[in-house]
């Protein structure tokens, strides 16, 4: 009689630990796929904002370097002040880190973002054309 509720007893155990297992193979993608599903739309208005206020920021630097004055280097402050447009990208990224992505996550996420934005190849290419 000892025997058999040992028996079970380890069966018992040993359902449960399989099952912990399963749960803790099961969870982990399913919450990264629920983060990414629900963030992915402020995340990718969040990204497209910071590049475009980086962007900006760029043209009008290189407009002062060019040709300085008054209104080219007001157009560099304004610029600067919207790259907090950058400031809110990057607290969002953290906030995502903690939530559980990991960096592929992430950048799956940004890539969709260009492509929502982007309207024909020619878009996708000069969102990540380098230029100097």
């Amino acid at each position: 009689m000892r025997s058999i509720s040992l028996r079970n007893k380890a069966i018992e155990f040993a359902l449960v630990f399989a099952g912990g297992v399963v749960v803790g193979q099961i969870i982990p993608p399913v919450w990264k796929w629920a983060v990414i599903t629900l963030a992915a739309p402020s995340y990718q208005e969040a990204t497209y904002r910071c590049d475009r206020s980086m962007r900006a920021h760029l043209l009008a630097k290189q407009k002062v370097e060019a040709e300085p004055s008054e209104q080219t280097v007001r157009d560099l402050e304004a610029s600067e002040i919207a790259l907090i447009d950058c400031q809110d990208y990057d607290l969002l990224r953290k906030r995502l880190i903690l939530f559980g992505l990991d960096e592929n996550a992430l950048g799956y996420m940004a890539l969709k973002a260009i492509e929502a934005k982007a309207t024909d190849l020619q878009d996708v290419i000069e969102i990540h054309e380098i230029r100097y």
